[in-house]
């Protein structure tokens, strides 16, 4: 017999497994993976509508002695608003926020506004005024609401624990001792370009082209630009380290390109066309004129000062690099870089003051007064008057140093990457006569020491391996980079290099990618954005000689983090020419020895400054989100690829586009798929590839050039006509061109469509106006004249940009991938059914 203590036992037991089974229910609705389950792949999961990802910090320095290290940064519930200014307390091992909405609510009508919002929106739990402050309502992070500007940048002091940061426009101080906050400007136009005086006892800023300089304690503010002739303006300026003399870059420009592009918007009723700016290979390029101007403040309250234009420069073409100068220690002289990139001319120059006259001229004229002093006959009253006229006289032609122009201590060819010039910015030495820069000059970028006495220049740092420069030891002895691993360029260290013995030593431990680094005066420690493949993006302060980590910042939500655990595997091979091509890739987990699968292949394929698609830690959508779903999902072998062509791997690769497009990063995919073919278990006949941008072009470039190795590709807003696209770009990657011509013609991908085999998908946003829809729309007209179409289709987005996301979303453009690649190659487990790829 069934007692009713049993039988209220299993009622409640029953009671619990149904609560347990339902709550089982809820969170596999939600997505979670429970215990002992496998996860489950889909591209609801990995595209979601929001991006799963955080801000990350920026703007990194340290104050004057270490103490403390300021960054720019704002938490992920507040990503739609501006940064605010955190402090790292290196002595105490951790960060105070000091600025915030509710902090800058008695400064600016914007932070009132943002802040009374969440006040009316917050529950009457944190309805008093410390709780409000930090309370942060779910709508800061997306919605409409009013939004914070927050900080725009800072600079520290040099002598203390002080720093002057922008935000709105206006001028703040605050002491980092204190936390206190004092407004310095309260105008309508915006200051920019801070900079404390060496001394700290003031500070100068740009208002438009005008500088202005104040003093700490002083009601005057000082206009220290001096008028210039012919419609120039100061765009850029240092203060000498003795606080007595500027060097700034002035530019003016008569001609404007005036080419309009029309694009067209369907957004409305009826088609609407409206312009925009354009200035390709072949148009006349503005007559744009930068100059070099030494100024000598002495007293310029008093109206005593010195001007000189010691180089005038006309630019040649729109890569032209012209950096500000920098200046020696004992602020005798500076040095800059120019770049023409007209004659591919890098020159290394130097413009000074002539301290050694004004001394002979002092000791002459002590030596006069001596003399003079010795005349009985002179009466007392009269030498005093004497004396008067000698000063009024002579004041100036004694206290100013004789400017001497600009003269060039050292020049060079650059035959490397198009975006290494601008890269060259000369920084001296202690002695104020040796000077270190950046250069390709070897096929890598590395550091150089140039002694213009001897013109001797000295490599520094050496191999296969990209070095740059983040900045020098207070002795300047040192010089704190960034650099790749020599064998593998996936990897971003921390490194001091003695300058005076050519050494690197490493200063960061932890295998991934440092990024937006800063050094403290010491070299001891150090601030960076660090990541790797299952370790996001965070802020981290790191004692180089203790080995010691603190984390900083905590900017994903959990959800980031559980997206993010897969790592791919590293693999390299070497093309017909004997480089080492490097990539990622993923393989499906079932996989067996002797099958064959799809591969499906992700490269971009152009330069990008210092990034290219293979740096760990990357968590894009199309080399790891998608590449991870289709392996998983459909069995597919899937990589990413940097060829020849991709930056951050030498000039050999950055390079080789120019008067060349595309052919090199061919060679190079064509023997990764011959690789991936012998040792990884690829179909040969299941070959896809897909780009965007240049990656857009690349894979159209394959598939027309290499039919019979690539049997499907997705190509988003490739530009296949470089004649078409901006000057800028094309003029410095793919070739020269002169005015009134078209030279880049001849890269025009149109003659090479009717070549296609396999199956292609054009992507493209219909309102882009980087690479224009008319490549794609000229491209497809050339398939459809050579009777391809039934190889290609299109995919458009009717109110997308360059990437899209107009009425195509992430989720949207993958589900259209995942449906094309199905419909072409099939799944990737051997047995099911592989459609073929029309062949003529």
């Amino acid at each position: 017999m069934v007692s009713l203590r049993s039988i209220a036992k299993s009622m409640t037991l029953f009671a619990i497994l149904t609560g347990m089974i339902a709550g089982v229910s809820k969170l596999e609705a939600k997505g979670f993976t429970l215990p002992g389950q496998n996860p489950e792949v889909s591209l609801e999961k990995f595209f979601k509508k929001r991006v799963p990802f955080g801000p990350a910090a920026k703007s990194q320095k340290f104050s004057f002695d270490g103490k403390y290290a300021a960054y720019l940064y704002r938490p992920y519930g507040e990503r739609r608003h501006g940064s605010d200014l955190f402090l790292y307390e290196g002595h105490k091992g951790q960060s105070v926020r000091v600025t915030s909405a509710a902090v800058m609510y008695e400064f600016q009508k914007s932070a009132r506004v943002v802040a009374d919002s969440r006040d009316k929106k917050a529950p009457r739990a944190v309805k008093n005024k410390t709780k409000r402050q930090n309370y942060i309502s779910k709508t800061d992070a997306v919605g409409r609401g009013p939004s914070y500007r927050g900080i725009q940048s800072y600079v520290w002091s040099p002598v203390e624990n002080k720093m002057i940061f922008v935000s709105g426009g206006d001028l703040y101080l605050l002491d980092a001792d204190t936390k206190k906050i004092e407004r310095l400007t309260n105008t309508r136009e915006s200051e920019r370009s801070v900079q404390f005086l060496p001394k700290g006892d003031g500070y100068t800023y740009l208002r438009e082209s005008s500088l202005m300089c104040v003093k700490f304690g002083s009601h005057l503010i000082e206009q220290l630009d001096p008028r210039l002739e012919f419609g120039e303006k100061m765009s850029e300026y240092s203060i000498s380290p003795n606080g007595k003399r500027l060097v700034f870059l002035s530019y003016r420009s008569r001609e404007r390109s005036n080419r309009k592009v029309d694009l067209i918007s369907y957004r409305d009723r009826f088609t609407k066309a409206y312009s925009v700016n354009r200035h390709v290979p072949g148009d006349a390029y503005p007559d744009a004129y930068w100059g070099v101007y030494l100024y000598e403040l002495a007293d310029s309250f008093a109206e005593k000062t010195q001007l000189k234009k010691v180089y005038s420069h006309k630019s040649s073409g729109p890569r032209d690099s012209f950096p500000v100068p920098a200046w020696a220690p004992d602020s005798s002289k500076v040095a800059f870089a120019v770049f023409e990139q007209k004659s591919d001319q890098i020159k290394i120059l130097e413009a000074g003051f002539d301290d050694k006259e004004v001394l002979e001229k002092l000791v002459t004229k002590e030596v006069a007064d001596d003399e003079t002093s010795d005349d009985e006959n002179e009466t007392v009253d009269a030498k005093k008057d004497k004396e008067a006229e000698s000063e009024d006289e002579d004041e100036d032609e004694v206290s100013l140093a004789k400017i001497v122009p600009a003269e060039v201590i050292y020049r060079f060819l650059h035959n490397g990457g198009p975006n290494t010039p601008k890269m060259v910015r000369p920084q001296y030495l202690a002695d104020s006569n040796r000077v270190v820069f950046l250069a390709e000059i070897s096929g890598f970028r590395h550091l150089h020491v140039l002694d213009p006495t001897y013109e001797q220049l000295t490599q520094v740092t050496r191999g296969r391996r990209e070095v740059y420069p983040i900045n020098m030891s207070k002795d300047r002895s040192q010089m704190f980079v960034t650099a790749t691993l020599e064998n593998d360029p996936s990897q971003v260290h921390v490194y001091s290099v003695d300058l005076n013995k050519a050494t690197m030593r490493q200063m960061s431990g932890t295998q991934g990618v440092y990024s937006d680094v800063t050094v403290c005066p010491n070299g001891i420690c150090f601030l960076a954005n660090h990541s790797d493949f299952g370790v996001l993006r965070e802020l981290v302060a790191v004692e180089s000689r203790e080995a010691k980590t603190v984390l900083l910042t905590d900017s994903h939500p959990k959800k980031a983090a559980e997206l993010t655990t897969a790592i791919p595997e590293y693999f390299n091979y070497k093309n017909r020419h004997g480089h080492t091509i490097y990539g990622h890739m993923f393989k499906p987990d079932d996989m067996k020895p002797g099958e064959k699968r799809p591969l499906l292949i992700y490269v971009y394929g152009g330069p990008l400054g210092t990034r290219n698609m293979i740096k760990r830690g990357s968590f894009s959508g199309s080399s790891y989100f998608f590449a991870q779903y289709m392996a998983k999902k459909h069995g597919y072998i899937t990589c990413t690829i940097d060829p020849r062509g991709a930056s951050g791997l030498g000039g050999v690769f950055e390079k080789s586009n120019f008067e060349n497009v595309g052919k090199p990063q061919t060679e190079d995919l064509v023997d990764g798929v011959k690789y991936f073919i012998k040792n990884h278990g690829v179909d040969e006949k299941r070959v896809a590839i897909h780009g965007w941008s240049f990656g857009g072009f690349q894979t159209q470039m394959c598939l027309y050039t290499q039919p019979d190795v690539f049997a499907v590709g997705i190509a988003g807003a490739g530009p296949t006509e470089w004649e078409n696209y901006n000057s800028w770009y094309s003029t410095g990657t793919v070739g020269k061109n002169k005015e009134g011509e078209t030279k880049l013609k001849k890269f025009s991908l149109l003659p090479l469509a009717k070549n296609l085999k396999g199956k292609l998908m054009l992507a493209h946003g219909m309102e882009d106006s980087n690479v224009l829809f008319q490549d794609t729309v000229k491209v497809y007209r050339e398939l459809l004249k050579a009777g391809k179409e039934t190889n290609v289709e299109l995919f458009l987005d009717p109110t997308g940009g360059h990437g899209m996301g107009g009425d195509v979303k992430s989720i949207g453009r993958y589900r259209k991938y995942e449906d094309f690649l199905l419909r072409t190659i099939g799944e990737g487990k051997e047995g099911l059914a592989t459609p073929s790829p029309d062949k003529d």
